[in-house]
Protein backbone atom coordinates (compact mmCIF):
# COMPACT_ATOMS: atom_id res chain seq x y z
CA UNK A 1 0.00 0.00 0.00
CA UNK A 2 1.32 3.30 -0.83
CA UNK A 3 2.74 4.97 2.27
CA UNK A 4 0.59 8.22 1.27
CA UNK A 5 -2.41 7.01 1.07
CA UNK A 6 -5.65 7.91 3.33
CA UNK A 7 -6.92 5.18 5.88
CA UNK A 8 -10.46 5.34 4.71
CA UNK A 9 -8.61 4.21 0.63
CA UNK A 10 -6.78 1.96 2.46
CA UNK A 11 -9.79 -0.04 3.77
CA UNK A 12 -11.58 0.58 0.58
CA UNK A 13 -9.04 -0.70 -1.56
CA UNK A 14 -8.18 -3.86 0.83
CA UNK A 15 -11.65 -5.24 0.71
CA UNK A 16 -11.75 -4.58 -3.55
CA UNK A 17 -8.51 -6.85 -3.01
CA UNK A 18 -10.69 -9.49 -1.78
CA UNK A 19 -13.06 -9.14 -4.14
CA UNK A 20 -10.49 -9.07 -7.41
CA UNK A 21 -9.24 -12.39 -5.93
CA UNK A 22 -12.60 -13.60 -6.16
CA UNK A 23 -12.65 -12.56 -10.15
CA UNK A 24 -9.49 -14.24 -10.65
CA UNK A 25 -10.39 -17.54 -8.91
CA UNK A 26 -13.69 -17.57 -11.21
CA UNK A 27 -11.67 -16.90 -14.33
CA UNK A 28 -9.23 -19.50 -13.90
CA UNK A 29 -12.24 -21.64 -13.18
CA UNK A 30 -13.84 -20.61 -16.12
CA UNK A 31 -10.55 -21.34 -18.34
CA UNK A 32 -10.62 -24.64 -17.32
CA UNK A 33 -14.45 -25.54 -18.16
CA UNK A 34 -14.83 -23.58 -20.58
CA UNK A 35 -11.73 -23.06 -22.35
CA UNK A 36 -13.30 -22.13 -25.68
CA UNK A 37 -14.46 -18.85 -23.92
CA UNK A 38 -11.31 -17.79 -23.11
CA UNK A 39 -10.88 -14.20 -24.53
CA UNK A 40 -14.55 -13.42 -23.66
CA UNK A 41 -13.09 -14.37 -19.87
CA UNK A 42 -9.61 -12.68 -20.10
CA UNK A 43 -11.49 -9.22 -21.59
CA UNK A 44 -13.72 -9.53 -18.74
CA UNK A 45 -10.75 -9.88 -16.12
CA UNK A 46 -9.36 -7.26 -17.79
CA UNK A 47 -12.58 -4.95 -17.30
CA UNK A 48 -13.39 -5.70 -14.22
CA UNK A 49 -9.59 -4.94 -12.64
CA UNK A 50 -9.50 -1.35 -14.60
CA UNK A 51 -13.09 -0.95 -12.85
CA UNK A 52 -12.22 -2.25 -9.34
CA UNK A 53 -8.51 -0.60 -8.97
CA UNK A 54 -10.01 2.73 -9.92
CA UNK A 55 -11.77 2.93 -6.96
CA UNK A 56 -9.04 2.16 -4.62
CA UNK A 57 -5.22 1.28 -4.05
CA UNK A 58 -4.70 -1.73 -3.62
CA UNK A 59 -1.35 -3.78 -1.85
CA UNK A 60 1.11 -3.23 -4.68
CA UNK A 61 3.42 -7.08 -3.96
CA UNK A 62 -0.31 -9.08 -3.93
CA UNK A 63 -1.96 -7.69 -6.35
CA UNK A 64 1.57 -7.77 -9.14
CA UNK A 65 1.44 -11.61 -8.19
CA UNK A 66 -2.05 -12.45 -8.50
CA UNK A 67 -1.97 -10.76 -11.98
CA UNK A 68 1.25 -12.64 -13.26
CA UNK A 69 -0.09 -15.68 -11.40
CA UNK A 70 -3.72 -15.64 -13.54
CA UNK A 71 -0.87 -14.75 -16.46
CA UNK A 72 0.52 -17.97 -16.05
CA UNK A 73 -2.51 -20.47 -15.29
CA UNK A 74 -3.90 -18.33 -18.50
CA UNK A 75 -0.54 -19.57 -20.36
CA UNK A 76 -0.70 -22.87 -19.51
CA UNK A 77 -4.31 -23.25 -20.39
CA UNK A 78 -4.01 -21.74 -23.45
CA UNK A 79 -0.03 -22.63 -24.97
CA UNK A 80 -0.72 -26.41 -25.50
CA UNK A 81 -3.90 -25.47 -26.96
CA UNK A 82 -2.50 -22.69 -29.95
CA UNK A 83 0.51 -25.75 -30.27
CA UNK A 84 -2.32 -28.53 -31.01
CA UNK A 85 -3.50 -26.07 -33.67
CA UNK A 86 -6.81 -25.19 -31.65
CA UNK A 87 -6.12 -21.70 -31.20
CA UNK A 88 -4.39 -19.24 -33.83
CA UNK A 89 -0.97 -18.05 -32.02
CA UNK A 90 -2.01 -14.31 -32.09
CA UNK A 91 -4.65 -15.21 -29.60
CA UNK A 92 -1.51 -15.57 -26.76
CA UNK A 93 -1.48 -11.92 -26.52
CA UNK A 94 -4.77 -12.54 -24.38
CA UNK A 95 -2.39 -13.83 -22.12
CA UNK A 96 -0.02 -10.67 -22.04
CA UNK A 97 -2.85 -8.51 -22.08
CA UNK A 98 -3.68 -8.40 -18.48
CA UNK A 99 -0.31 -8.08 -17.20
CA UNK A 100 0.68 -5.36 -19.54
CA UNK A 101 -2.79 -3.38 -18.66
CA UNK A 102 -2.45 -4.04 -15.06
CA UNK A 103 0.63 -2.48 -14.84
CA UNK A 104 -0.45 0.62 -16.98
CA UNK A 105 -3.67 1.04 -14.53
CA UNK A 106 -1.83 0.52 -11.35
CA UNK A 107 0.89 3.22 -12.23
CA UNK A 108 -1.18 5.89 -13.49
CA UNK A 109 -4.02 5.01 -10.61
CA UNK A 110 -1.49 4.89 -7.96
CA UNK A 111 0.04 8.26 -9.08
CA UNK A 112 -3.28 9.86 -9.04
CA UNK A 113 -4.17 8.82 -5.92
CA UNK A 114 -0.73 10.04 -4.66
CA UNK A 115 -1.08 13.63 -6.16
CA UNK A 116 -4.79 13.31 -3.86
CA UNK A 117 -3.09 13.05 -0.94
CA UNK A 118 -0.41 15.57 -1.59
CA UNK A 119 -3.07 18.01 -2.20
CA UNK A 120 -4.59 17.05 0.67
CA UNK A 121 -1.21 17.49 3.32
CA UNK A 122 -0.48 20.75 1.03
CA UNK A 123 -4.60 22.33 1.94
CA UNK A 124 -4.06 21.45 5.71
CA UNK A 125 -0.78 22.65 5.91
CA UNK A 126 -2.04 25.91 4.48
CA UNK A 127 -4.94 25.49 6.97
CA UNK A 128 -2.34 25.54 9.71
CA UNK A 129 -0.32 28.74 8.32
CA UNK A 130 -3.46 30.36 7.95
CA UNK A 131 -4.05 29.77 11.81
CA UNK A 132 -0.83 30.51 12.45
CA UNK A 133 -0.66 33.62 11.00
CA UNK A 134 -4.59 34.98 12.23
CA UNK A 135 -3.12 34.03 15.69
CA UNK A 136 0.28 36.30 15.02
CA UNK A 137 -1.63 38.77 13.83
CA UNK A 138 -4.08 38.92 16.59
CA UNK A 139 -0.71 38.36 18.93
CA UNK A 140 1.33 41.35 16.95
CA UNK A 141 -1.21 43.73 17.41
CA UNK A 142 -1.51 43.67 20.89
CA UNK A 143 2.30 43.45 21.32
CA UNK A 144 2.51 46.38 19.32
CA UNK A 145 -0.30 48.54 20.50
CA UNK A 146 0.29 48.72 24.10
CA UNK A 147 3.74 49.50 24.26
CA UNK A 148 3.25 52.44 21.89
CA UNK A 149 0.07 54.15 23.84
CA UNK A 150 2.23 54.08 26.93
CA UNK A 151 5.04 55.31 25.18
CA UNK A 152 2.87 58.18 23.66
CA UNK A 153 1.18 58.66 27.31
CA UNK A 154 4.03 59.28 29.04
CA UNK A 155 5.56 62.03 25.97
CA UNK A 156 1.86 63.54 26.06
CA UNK A 157 3.04 63.91 29.77
CA UNK A 158 6.21 65.19 29.65
CA UNK A 159 4.75 67.91 27.15
CA UNK A 160 2.41 68.65 29.11
CA UNK A 161 5.34 70.00 32.13
CA UNK A 162 7.73 70.95 29.90
CA UNK A 163 8.56 74.49 29.80
CA UNK A 164 11.86 74.52 27.88
CA UNK A 165 11.33 74.73 24.07
CA UNK A 166 14.21 72.16 23.07
CA UNK A 167 13.14 69.69 25.16
CA UNK A 168 9.50 70.24 23.98
CA UNK A 169 11.05 70.17 20.39
CA UNK A 170 12.32 66.80 21.23
CA UNK A 171 9.79 65.40 22.79
CA UNK A 172 7.08 66.51 19.74
CA UNK A 173 10.04 64.67 17.58
CA UNK A 174 9.73 61.67 19.64
CA UNK A 175 5.87 61.55 19.57
CA UNK A 176 5.86 62.10 15.66
CA UNK A 177 8.32 59.13 15.41
CA UNK A 178 5.90 57.37 17.65
CA UNK A 179 2.90 58.02 15.44
CA UNK A 180 4.61 57.13 12.83
CA UNK A 181 5.68 53.53 14.07
CA UNK A 182 2.03 53.72 15.32
CA UNK A 183 1.01 53.61 11.43
CA UNK A 184 3.72 51.34 9.72
CA UNK A 185 2.45 49.11 12.86
CA UNK A 186 -1.51 48.72 12.33
CA UNK A 187 -0.42 48.81 8.23
CA UNK A 188 1.71 45.97 9.18
CA UNK A 189 -0.92 44.18 11.00
CA UNK A 190 -3.21 44.62 8.41
CA UNK A 191 -1.17 43.01 5.86
CA UNK A 192 -0.66 39.82 7.89
CA UNK A 193 -4.81 39.83 8.47
CA UNK A 194 -5.03 39.89 5.13
CA UNK A 195 -2.91 37.14 3.93
CA UNK A 196 -5.63 34.50 5.16
CA UNK A 197 -7.08 33.25 2.01
CA UNK A 198 -9.95 35.48 2.37
CA UNK A 199 -12.95 34.10 -0.54
CA UNK A 200 -13.11 36.41 -3.33
CA UNK A 201 -16.96 37.02 -3.03
CA UNK A 202 -18.95 40.22 -3.51
CA UNK A 203 -19.22 43.28 -1.20
CA UNK A 204 -22.22 45.46 -0.62
CA UNK A 205 -20.23 48.51 -1.10
CA UNK A 206 -22.58 51.00 -0.37
CA UNK A 207 -22.38 49.78 2.74
CA UNK A 208 -18.97 49.74 3.63
CA UNK A 209 -17.84 52.93 2.61
CA UNK A 210 -20.63 54.07 5.11
CA UNK A 211 -19.03 52.15 8.21
CA UNK A 212 -16.15 53.48 7.02
CA UNK A 213 -17.16 56.96 7.07
CA UNK A 214 -18.73 55.93 10.87
CA UNK A 215 -15.78 54.92 12.07
CA UNK A 216 -13.72 57.74 10.99
CA UNK A 217 -16.18 61.15 11.43
CA UNK A 218 -15.77 59.73 15.21
CA UNK A 219 -11.41 60.49 15.46
CA UNK A 220 -10.45 62.83 12.97
CA UNK A 221 -12.07 65.81 12.34
CA UNK A 222 -12.90 65.84 8.81
CA UNK A 223 -15.58 66.78 6.91
CA UNK A 224 -16.09 63.16 5.63
CA UNK A 225 -18.77 62.13 3.36
CA UNK A 226 -19.81 59.17 0.75
CA UNK A 227 -21.00 59.34 -2.83
CA UNK A 228 -21.77 55.72 -3.49
CA UNK A 229 -22.67 54.98 -7.27
CA UNK A 230 -22.58 51.32 -6.80
CA UNK A 231 -24.02 48.18 -4.35
CA UNK A 232 -21.90 45.20 -5.19
CA UNK A 233 -18.12 45.20 -6.34
CA UNK A 234 -16.32 42.05 -6.51
CA UNK A 235 -13.82 42.34 -3.76
CA UNK A 236 -13.37 40.83 -0.52
CA UNK A 237 -15.34 42.75 2.08
CA UNK A 238 -12.66 42.24 4.47
CA UNK A 239 -9.63 43.60 2.13
CA UNK A 240 -11.55 46.25 0.77
CA UNK A 241 -12.13 47.67 4.72
CA UNK A 242 -8.21 47.36 4.80
CA UNK A 243 -7.65 49.21 1.47
CA UNK A 244 -10.31 52.25 2.20
CA UNK A 245 -9.07 52.15 6.09
CA UNK A 246 -5.17 52.78 4.49
CA UNK A 247 -6.62 55.37 1.77
CA UNK A 248 -8.57 57.22 4.31
CA UNK A 249 -5.29 57.15 6.37
CA UNK A 250 -3.10 58.75 4.23
CA UNK A 251 -6.35 61.74 2.94
CA UNK A 252 -6.12 62.51 6.91
CA UNK A 253 -2.13 62.48 6.86
CA UNK A 254 -2.66 64.78 3.43
CA UNK A 255 -5.36 67.36 4.78
CA UNK A 256 -6.25 69.65 7.42
CA UNK A 257 -8.57 70.13 10.11
CA UNK A 258 -12.24 70.56 8.39
CA UNK A 259 -11.09 69.27 4.92
CA UNK A 260 -12.72 67.07 3.14
CA UNK A 261 -12.66 63.58 2.39
CA UNK A 262 -15.12 61.47 -0.15
CA UNK A 263 -15.16 57.72 -0.06
CA UNK A 264 -16.80 56.63 -3.25
CA UNK A 265 -18.01 54.43 -5.72
CA UNK A 266 -18.71 54.47 -9.19
CA UNK A 267 -18.74 52.52 -12.71
CA UNK A 268 -16.02 54.09 -14.59
CA UNK A 269 -15.41 52.73 -18.52
CA UNK A 270 -16.68 49.69 -18.05
CA UNK A 271 -14.94 48.79 -14.40
CA UNK A 272 -15.55 49.29 -10.92
CA UNK A 273 -13.70 51.49 -9.01
CA UNK A 274 -14.08 51.92 -5.17
CA UNK A 275 -11.59 54.94 -3.50
CA UNK A 276 -10.83 57.91 -1.31
CA UNK A 277 -11.02 61.81 -2.76
CA UNK A 278 -9.47 64.78 -0.40
CA UNK A 279 -9.18 68.28 -0.70
CA UNK A 280 -5.45 68.15 0.33
CA UNK A 281 -2.28 68.89 -0.97
CA UNK A 282 -2.78 66.35 -3.39
CA UNK A 283 -0.55 63.35 -5.46
CA UNK A 284 2.64 65.01 -7.70
CA UNK A 285 2.26 64.04 -11.16
CA UNK A 286 5.43 62.17 -11.18
CA UNK A 287 3.26 59.93 -8.20
CA UNK A 288 0.64 59.55 -10.59
CA UNK A 289 2.22 58.43 -13.22
CA UNK A 290 3.86 55.92 -11.31
CA UNK A 291 0.81 54.34 -9.78
CA UNK A 292 -0.58 54.36 -13.54
CA UNK A 293 2.35 52.57 -14.66
CA UNK A 294 2.61 49.90 -12.43
CA UNK A 295 -1.16 49.55 -12.61
CA UNK A 296 -0.45 49.31 -16.42
CA UNK A 297 3.03 46.67 -15.89
CA UNK A 298 1.69 42.98 -15.87
CA UNK A 299 1.08 41.47 -12.30
CA UNK A 300 1.05 37.44 -12.69
CA UNK A 301 4.85 37.08 -12.82
CA UNK A 302 7.39 37.88 -9.54
CA UNK A 303 10.18 40.22 -10.27
CA UNK A 304 12.79 38.73 -9.27
CA UNK A 305 16.08 40.79 -11.04
CA UNK A 306 18.42 42.80 -9.00
CA UNK A 307 16.23 46.01 -9.31
CA UNK A 308 12.67 44.20 -7.90
CA UNK A 309 13.48 45.82 -4.42
CA UNK A 310 13.78 49.27 -6.50
CA UNK A 311 10.70 48.83 -8.16
CA UNK A 312 9.00 47.81 -4.84
CA UNK A 313 9.71 51.10 -3.32
CA UNK A 314 8.10 53.22 -6.64
CA UNK A 315 4.66 53.75 -4.64
CA UNK A 316 6.36 56.27 -2.08
CA UNK A 317 5.96 59.50 -1.54
CA UNK A 318 8.13 61.91 0.87
CA UNK A 319 5.43 61.62 3.66
CA UNK A 320 4.76 58.04 4.01
CA UNK A 321 8.49 57.03 4.31
CA UNK A 322 7.70 53.25 3.64
CA UNK A 323 5.41 53.25 0.93
CA UNK A 324 3.85 50.43 2.80
CA UNK A 325 0.19 51.91 2.25
CA UNK A 326 0.15 52.26 -0.97
CA UNK A 327 1.17 48.80 -2.29
CA UNK A 328 -0.85 47.21 0.16
CA UNK A 329 -3.33 48.51 -1.11
CA UNK A 330 -1.85 47.55 -5.07
CA UNK A 331 -1.66 43.85 -3.41
CA UNK A 332 -5.48 44.07 -2.39
CA UNK A 333 -6.43 45.34 -6.05
CA UNK A 334 -4.28 42.54 -7.44
CA UNK A 335 -5.78 39.73 -5.32
CA UNK A 336 -9.24 40.72 -7.00
CA UNK A 337 -7.95 40.96 -10.41
CA UNK A 338 -7.89 44.74 -10.31
CA UNK A 339 -5.20 47.61 -10.06
CA UNK A 340 -4.30 51.15 -8.53
CA UNK A 341 -5.84 54.68 -10.08
CA UNK A 342 -4.83 57.84 -9.07
CA UNK A 343 -5.45 61.42 -10.05
CA UNK A 344 -6.48 64.98 -9.12
CA UNK A 345 -9.54 65.26 -7.24
CA UNK A 346 -12.46 67.54 -8.20
CA UNK A 347 -11.65 68.74 -4.65
CA UNK A 348 -8.45 69.94 -5.73
CA UNK A 349 -6.35 67.30 -3.63
CA UNK A 350 -6.08 63.36 -4.40
CA UNK A 351 -8.08 60.79 -5.89
CA UNK A 352 -6.81 57.11 -4.95
CA UNK A 353 -9.05 53.76 -5.93
CA UNK A 354 -9.33 50.34 -6.50
CA UNK A 355 -10.33 49.53 -10.03
CA UNK A 356 -11.94 46.19 -10.17
CA UNK A 357 -12.90 45.18 -13.92
CA UNK A 358 -16.84 44.17 -14.17
CA UNK A 359 -17.76 40.59 -13.96
CA UNK A 360 -18.07 39.07 -17.41
CA UNK A 361 -21.91 38.80 -18.29
CA UNK A 362 -22.44 42.35 -16.99
CA UNK A 363 -20.93 44.22 -18.91
CA UNK A 364 -23.60 46.75 -18.41
CA UNK A 365 -22.63 47.28 -14.82
CA UNK A 366 -26.35 46.28 -13.59
CA UNK A 367 -25.77 44.15 -11.61
CA UNK A 368 -23.26 46.62 -9.95
CA UNK A 369 -25.85 49.56 -9.89
CA UNK A 370 -28.37 49.64 -7.03
CA UNK A 371 -30.10 52.51 -5.53
CA UNK A 372 -27.99 55.33 -5.74
CA UNK A 373 -26.95 56.34 -2.39
CA UNK A 374 -25.20 60.11 -2.41
CA UNK A 375 -24.06 61.81 0.98
CA UNK A 376 -22.16 64.48 -0.60
CA UNK A 377 -22.92 67.93 -2.38
CA UNK A 378 -20.43 67.32 -5.13
CA UNK A 379 -20.17 63.93 -7.39
CA UNK A 380 -17.21 62.31 -7.10
CA UNK A 381 -18.28 59.38 -9.15
CA UNK A 382 -16.04 60.21 -11.97
CA UNK A 383 -12.37 61.29 -12.16
CA UNK A 384 -11.95 65.27 -11.72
Amino acid sequence: MSDTASPGTERLGTGLFATWLLVLIAAAASLVLAPVEEMVTIEVVIFLFAALYGFGVWPVAPTAASVAVFGVFAAVVMVPRTLRGELPPFELIEVVAPVTLAGVVMFHVRRRVQAVDRANRLAEADRRRAAARDRLSRMTSHELRTPLTIAGGYVEHLLADERDDLRREDLLTVRDELVQLGRVSERLVRAVSLDLGAPEDSTDVAAMLEEVRRRWSGVVDREIVVDSRLNLVPVNGERLRAALDTLVENSVRYTDDGDRICLFSALVDGHAEVGVADSGSGLSDELISRIVSDADAPQDEVDTSPGAEAAAQRLRDMYSRTGFGLRLVAGIAQTAGGWVVASRSVYGGARVAIAVPVPRGVGDGSRLHGPHRVVSTTSEAVPG
